[in-house]
């Protein structure tokens, strides 16, 4: 009887054992499994806070990983006195030469597919800084997407500056934020940058196609279109139909003679559709693909609405 009764025991000793192993291999697999590694870094030099403020927004944004450029010898106040020529920060951006070092390790940028860089503007430019950092790293196979910050500056020729500096990457426009930047406008922006859509115009009921010029004060009005922009707008002259864009956005007014179907930013607010010509200093920002026959239908029989959007 004792053998019949440890015999039945020893086989459910045995079982146990079985589904305890089974079960500790399976938990030590699930353990060594490792999460997906984020693919967006967003990198940054921010001497004053401002840069630095927008670029964690973007990163909650992205869920992306935040890498600061860190000076090795700090920024102080009188380090960026504008009107002071002998300055730190005056001296170093009138010199394209500079490099001022950099603390600590250059990251490891093998993980990540695309690269947002931003820094404020310096005097009309990135800082020489900004050069330094692009000079060093392998940017390779990277979407690298500039923005910068600053009081009234736009980008200018920064990106341009540090696609030439880096020698590699893929470089898309870049774009200026002021310091109080909302969430809304990055992530419209954003968006924008991974090319969710392009902005449509409507001319009262109808929409017209337009061939949008490819500048910072077009990226800016997309992003107002994103969120949904409309204008009213008045004739003028005969020619032209007017009207506010609700707030001032990057200009690089340059002297102009337009065409019929022509839009253009005037004195930084205005937006301007042409069905006539007139000579003036405007900043391009594309143009209606209409005859001029039908420009002038649309245009020259009292104001009109338009509405702007990104699809």
């Amino acid at each position: 009887m004792k053998r019949m009764i440890l015999f039945p025991l020893i086989l459910l000793l045995s079982l146990c054992m079985m589904i305890t192993v089974s079960a500790g291999t399976t938990t030590e697999a699930e353990q060594e499994t490792p999460e997906a590694a984020a693919d967006v870094l967003v990198i940054y030099f921010s001497a004053t806070g401002t840069t630095k403020g927008v670029a964690e927004k973007i990163a909650a944004l992205e869920e992306a990983d935040l890498y600061e450029i860190v000076p090795a010898q700090a920024y102080s106040a009188e380090d960026l006195e504008y009107s002071n020529p002998e300055s730190r920060a005056t001296m170093e951006q009138n010199d394209p030469a500079v490099r001022p070092e950099i603390a600590g390790e250059l990251p490891d940028l093998s993980q990540y597919e695309t690269i947002y860089l931003g820094f404020p503007i310096w005097w009309g430019q990135e800082p020489r800084i900004m050069d330094n950092f692009v000079e060093s790293v392998d940017l390779d196979s990277k979407t690298i997407i500039p923005f910068c910050t600053s009081g009234s500056s736009g980008i200018g020729e920064s990106g341009a500056n540090l696609e030439a500096n880096a020698g590699s990457g893929t470089w898309k426009q870049g774009q200026r934020f002021p310091g109080d930047v909302s969430d809304e406008e990055l992530k419209a922006w954003i968006e924008e940058m991974k090319g969710a859509g392009a902005m449509i115009m409507k001319i009262g009921d109808k929409t017209v196609d337009v061939t949008w010029e490819e500048n910072e004060s077009v990226e800016e009005l997309k992003a107002l279109a994103a969120q949904g922009l409309t204008i009213s707008l008045s004739m003028y002259g005969g020619f032209e139909q007017v009207g506010s864009i609700g707030q001032a956005i990057t200009r690089n007014d340059v002297q102009t003679t337009t065409d019929p179907g022509d839009i253009v930013l005037y004195a930084g607010d205005q937006l301007v559709v042409f069905y006539g010509h007139n000579s003036w200093a405007y900043t391009r920002l594309g143009r209606i693909d209409l005859s001029d026959v039908e420009l002038t239908e649309l245009l020259s029989g009292g104001d009109v609405t338009i509405t702007l959007s990104v699809e």
